[in-house]
């Protein structure tokens, strides 16, 4: 330890234009000390009280284990609100050399923040602190509306519980925002969200739109309720009066009040307060022969955490090509290729996509298809959304499930040389802007080359122990995939197939990586020809383990 205080020391007494104002000692857990930092601008040098955990030179849970403070910095952005600045600075495991790197950040933080006073040009959010309401931490989801709020607007909302589960070692409650109210309970916006969502048992809860930050500098929420006095208007007070009144009955229970404010002129964003029935932060004072609400003093705002997860937010750090985002997608077969298509489809910002499959999900599936053992036996179009809308609030598919992939299959089928059932099922097909086929159903594949199919249809086929990956995207894709399996262009083995337990079809061996490394490469190769505007063609995903992998793509 002592050599660590004497390095931090010395190297501090080396850094030009920085020096020790108090020198740095051990304590109970911290080095610590206090500096004085010049940089050109500056009438006089600034003095930060310095922090260094033991963790130093490396960082802990992804921050900084040094800590410069200053309490009279608050104005200034990039700044915490116990007065230590947000630097973030190169990784090096030596110690000198980090604190070198830091004392650099410091500098460049006082030339950015104090003496240039440059704001970002992104939106930083307000620093709202992770509280503790009833023995649990909430957390409330929100979603744009098509619907302007005006300043000091206010009624009533519509929540929905998500889940309970655990913020590091404590609990949390997880909801989204379902529906606005004026104060006659007449809808003001709904909020779109998957239909899975919106069946959601609903709660209720309050808001008002202030349109100005609750906020002190811009930067840290207001954390006592007095500092709201110059925003919530009287009717506002008095409706909170009557809310509280009327819910006597529930007294102790708790009460979400959505504050709402601006962040861009297009944009609003939501912060949550909890409230409990009985105790809410308010009393009656006669003022000049005339009761008005008022607000209590020297009481402490529970704030709950918040989230945009609007879709630009949702999808913000990448989504596919807007033809796949924006377009409606059919996917027929959903086993383990398909599966694996519809999933990364919907991570990846697609949101209108819809399934043909007739089959049933059977335990062995789920290695290495996108489905779950806790659903067991099930129809897997059914199944398969019901994993989908877990994972995206977008999602929403419009075809009718398991019914309406047997339909599609027996009139396929049964009734292509009648003219007007096959006009139908084309005009049905043409409705998709890009259609995977992910069957391996050779007739399927046969029957719809006899279609006239103006989609963008993509054949997606697997060899035995996935050495192969054929993909056939023009009008020749029946003859194509015939050639390449049938014909054996691709050499690859039929011999050893798994053969289930029980009168099944045999089916080619690979694990969920082996296949999913294949459809991964694929969807990135497609998506870069729509990204480049380039014409599809057909393709084959060759793979190589001799000595090490090897991926190599052959177009046609």
């Amino acid at each position: 330890m002592r050599d660590r205080v004497s390095e931090i020391n010395t190297t501090i007494e080396s850094i030009p234009d920085v020096k020790l104002i108090k020198p740095f000692e051990q304590s109970k857990f911290d080095i610590q000390g206090c500096i004085s930092v010049f940089v050109e601008g500056l009438e006089q040098p600034l003095n930060f009280d310095v922090s260094v955990s033991p963790q130093y030179p490396f960082k802990s849970h992804d921050t900084e284990t040094i800590k410069f403070t200053n309490g009279n910095l608050l104005e200034y952005k990039h700044i915490m609100g116990n007065g230590s600045i947000c630097i973030h600075t190169t990784h090096s495991p030596v110690l000198s050399e980090k604190l070198g790197y830091d004392i650099t950040s410091v500098k460049a933080w006082i030339k950015k923040y104090y003496i240039k006073k440059d704001t970002d040009t992104h939106y930083e959010h307000l620093i709202v602190p992770d509280k503790v309401f009833k023995d649990s931490h909430f957390a409330f989801f929100f979603n744009e509306v098509a619907y302007s709020f005006s300043r000091n607007q206010f009624g009533f909302i519509d929540y929905s519980t998500l889940s309970n589960g655990v913020f590091y070692k404590e609990n949390i409650n997880s909801n989204i925002i379902q529906k606005f109210y004026d104060i006659n309970r007449k809808v003001l916006a709904d909020v779109k969200w998957n239909f899975q969502l919106k069946s959601f048992p609903i709660s209720s809860g309050l808001f008002i739109f202030l349109k100005d930050a609750p906020s002190k500098n811009q930067r840290w929420i207001f954390d006592d309720w007095k500092e709201f006095e110059p925003l919530l208007p009287q009717d506002f007070l008095k409706f909170l009066h009557s809310v509280e009144k009327n819910a006597q009955k529930e007294k102790g229970k708790y009460l979400p009040l959505f504050v709402g404010y601006n962040i861009t002129n297009a944009e609003a964003h939501w912060q949550v307060i909890m409230l409990e029935i009985g105790n809410f932060p308010i009393y009656g004072e006669k003022v000049n022969q005339q009761w008005l609400t008022m607000i209590v003093g020297n009481r402490s705002i529970d704030w709950a955490i918040t989230r945009n997860c609007s879709y630009k937010y949702f999808f913000g750090r990448g989504r596919l090509n807007e033809k796949l985002t924006n377009g409606k997608i059919l996917i027929i077969g959903i086993g383990a290729i398909g599966s694996i298509v519809a999933k990364t489809l919907i991570r990846s910002g697609c949101t209108k996509v819809d399934f043909f499959d007739y089959d049933i999900k059977e335990p062995e599936n789920v290695c290495r298809s996108e489905y779950s053992f806790f659903t067991g036996i099930s129809n897997k179009t059914n199944d398969l959304i019901n994993e989908l809308c877990l994972i995206s609030p977008f999602f929403e598919p419009t075809n009718g499930g398991y019914e309406f992939s047997e339909a599609f299959d027996f009139f396929l089928k049964s009734h292509l040389t009648d003219t007007t059932i096959k006009k139908e099922i084309e005009k049905q097909l043409n409705e998709y802007d890009v259609i995977f086929d992910c069957s391996a159903d050779n007739d399927l594949l046969y029957l719809l080359s006899q279609l006239n199919i103006s989609s963008t249809l993509l054949n997606f086929s697997i060899s035995n122990h996935a050495k192969q990956f054929v993909c056939a995207t023009e009008q020749n894709r029946y003859p194509f995939i015939n050639t390449q399996f049938n014909g054996r262009v691709l050499k690859f083995d039929i011999d050893e197939l798994y053969n289930p337990t029980g009168c099944w079809n045999p089916t080619f061996k690979a694990s969920y990586n082996d296949i999913n490394a294949l459809v991964q490469f694929a969807i990135k190769h497609i998506n870069s020809k729509f990204e480049k505007d380039k014409a599809l063609r057909n393709f084959v995903i060759e793979t190589d383990d001799t000595d090490c992998l090897t991926i190599k793509l052959k177009e046609f």
